[in-house]
């Protein structure tokens, strides 16, 4: 993929819960108090600037100081240099004054957040721990030192003030070395500065110790190894492989054979496994480590090597998976540490219905159109990396918006707030309140039947304190519905079963009942129906709404980083020692009716007629929790 260096477009590169800092308030204004329904106000989506973090990694060994720069001879400014430099660097940015000028004066902007100033007396005494914002994004990307590569490009871009903007670079550099041993540098930063400096020893010196860690700690079968490994790959491949006393050939080698490892079994699972779904548990890192592969392939082929065939095979099904993950209107499902962004291949014709048994997913669409409904299924392993508790969650997509979501993603920052939308009660799904739940516990896909217009699909665990879960969910394409019946036992007579339904931003509930809601939005209305089986009663009060509460958490979706946006949660709330939900989502257009009608006996088999405008069907419910 061509570009600066890694140039993969997300910025979640400068992730991760496990390397994010220490806990800081919410952003100011994020969040509305419990109790009052707060204004919807409009929230500008923001996007993160393209970056590649250097991963924070543990036991620094000690560094080898660098050469004092200013003992260092001066060098000639050049628009041309070193071949093996530039390609060990693989493209700096391109060379923006606004934004050198900016470093010049001391001051930094790292989007989405405002401009800092990071060094007030414009002499590099910049203070390296800084994070004014108490965010990992932000300092990662202020820690990798990349945004002095914005200097050497300005500088090799020539021009009279090409010189000024050499110094300030090596005064910066400097200052970075310094602060930060080998195991806090970015290798790739490093051989990007130094192109403006060939031959000078305070910085070329600190390219073999500092590539040399980074080689010797490889990060694993994810999104961080892979980077890791291209950037060894590129750098090794860059310089002549006798290059710092034939550290260059080692460095290729390495990267070449942990990028192999990546695929064997390992504690993570394959970095990608046979149907083409990454091991991160969200949407879009399967996009991410796609435009990974994008760069490493044509890398690896630059210096001569070839992986496996079987290898090059499970990435080739990349662009399938993607496709199935991407709704109607070109968005990929969020689904995990997901914004909302468009993937980097286009949804494509083929299989209506996409299920990946290994990693965990459904995917399924009435078509290809625009016009076309959608909608995902969450099971599987328990979670890691970048996935969230949310098994058994479920999407829904319709008359062309989302319809019933995951509440999303806004960013690392490890504050309360990430911690509910990781958690159980942020996905569309059934849980326990106030019992406790195990991340680790996996989700079983027990049955699964697939029709053209109709699909059934049963979902089994124990992730609350052991108790059984069962989730059984029939869609329909002929008319758009689903029939999602929630069954779960082992608590006590005050026990509460929520069945919870996040809403998109678009959708506001215009009417509750004890036993149903409707929500409406230009074009559109879902109704979401509680089917009293026979033999049950549902009381006043057993559906409410929740919207923009903040103790606890609940009514909210993140689209964007830093963005949060209140927005209708429905909850259905069964209390005793077990629980039988049967409920109905209905997507039609404004003003549509919609009516149900159940019968049987109390043990069941149940039959549910339901009539949406002029059209009826008919469907047989199990108390086994079969749905035809």
């Amino acid at each position: 993929m061509p570009g600066r260096r890694l140039a993969v477009a997300i910025a979640i590169a400068a992730c991760c819960a496990a390397m994010a800092l220490a806990a800081v308030e919410d952003p100011p204004g994020s969040a509305a108090s419990a109790g009052g329904r707060p204004a919807r106000t409009a929230v500008a989506a923001v996007r993160p600037q393209p970056s590649v973090i250097v991963p924070q990694l543990a036991a620094a060994p000690t560094a080898t100081p660098p050469a004092d720069p200013a003992t260092a001879p001066p060098a000639e400014p050049s628009s041309s240099p070193p071949p093996a430099a530039a390609r060990a660097c693989g493209g700096l940015p391109r060379f923006n004054p606004a934004t050198a000028d900016e470093i010049m004066a001391g001051r930094l902007t790292i989007a989405p957040f405002a401009a800092v100033t990071v060094d007030p007396n414009r002499d590099g005494g910049v203070n390296w721990q800084l994070n004014p914002f108490g965010n990992p994004t932000w300092g990662q990307d202020f820690r990798s030192g990349g945004w002095i590569e914005d200097l050497v490009a300005a500088y090799l871009a020539g021009g009279p003030q090409a010189g000024a903007y050499q110094a300030r670079a090596k005064q910066l550099a400097a200052g970075w070395l310094q602060a930060l041993p080998p195991s806090g540098r970015d290798p790739q930063t490093l051989v990007c500065i130094a192109q403006a400096f060939p031959g000078q020893a305070w910085i070329n010196d600190q390219i073999p110790p500092t590539v040399d860690y980074y080689a010797a700690h490889w990060m694993g079968a994810w999104n961080h190894g892979l980077m890791q490994d291209i950037k060894l790959l590129r750098i090794g491949c860059g310089y002549p492989p006798g290059a710092f006393g034939g550290d260059a050939l080692r460095w290729r080698q390495t990267a070449v054979a942990q990028l192999t490892d990546a695929f064997e079994p390992n504690p993570l699972g394959p970095e990608i496994d046979a149907q083409g779904a990454v091991n991160e548990q969200a949407t879009l890192y399967e996009n991410f480590v796609y435009t990974l592969w994008q760069t490493a392939l044509p890398a690896l082929a630059a210096c001569g090597y070839q992986p496996p065939g079987w290898i090059t095979a499970r990435i080739a099904k990349l662009p399938a998976f993607l496709g199935s993950a991407t709704e109607p209107d070109g968005d990929l499902v969020q689904i995990g540490d997901s914004y909302v962004e468009r993937p980097a291949t286009s949804a494509h014709g083929g299989a209506l219905v996409s299920v990946y048994p290994q990693a965990g997913y459904v995917f399924g669409r009435s078509g290809w159109t625009p016009a076309a409904s959608f909608y995902s299924l969450r099971f599987g392993p328990g979670r890691e990396i970048h996935g969230h508790n949310d098994h058994m969650g479920l999407t829904y997509y319709a008359r062309g918006l989302d319809l019933i979501v995951d509440a999303g993603h806004d960013g690392y920052a490890a504050t309360p707030y990430r911690t509910w939308l990781q958690s159980p009660e942020a996905a569309s799904t059934l849980v326990l309140p106030k019992v406790p739940f195990s991340p680790g516990a996996a989700t079983t896909l027990v049955a699964d039947r697939i029709g053209r217009y109709g699909q059934f699909y049963e979902l089994y665990d124990t992730a609350f304190d052991g108790d059984p879960r069962y989730r059984s969910v029939y869609v329909s394409q002929q008319p758009d519905l689903m029939l999602v019946l929630d069954r779960a036992q082992g608590g006590s007579t005050t026990s509460a079963y929520s069945q919870l339904w996040h809403l998109a931003p678009a959708l506001t509930v215009t009417e509750v009942g004890a036993s149903y809601a409707v929500a409406s939005a230009a074009g559109a209305e879902l109704t979401l129906a509680r089917v009293a089986l026979p033999g049950q009663v549902i009381p006043p009060g057993s559906t409410g709404v929740a919207v923009g509460q903040a103790s606890p958490y609940q009514g909210w979706v993140s689209q964007q980083m830093l963005q949060r946006t209140p927005a209708d949660t429905v909850t259905m709330t069964s209390t005793g020692p077990s629980a039988a939900i049967l409920t109905l989502l209905v997507p039609t257009a404004p003003s549509t009716p919609v009516s149900y009608s159940i019968s049987g006996s109390p043990a069941g088999p149940w039959q549910l007629r339901v009539t949406v405008g002029e059209s009826v069907t008919f469907y047989t419910v199990t108390a086994g929790g079969a749905i035809t």
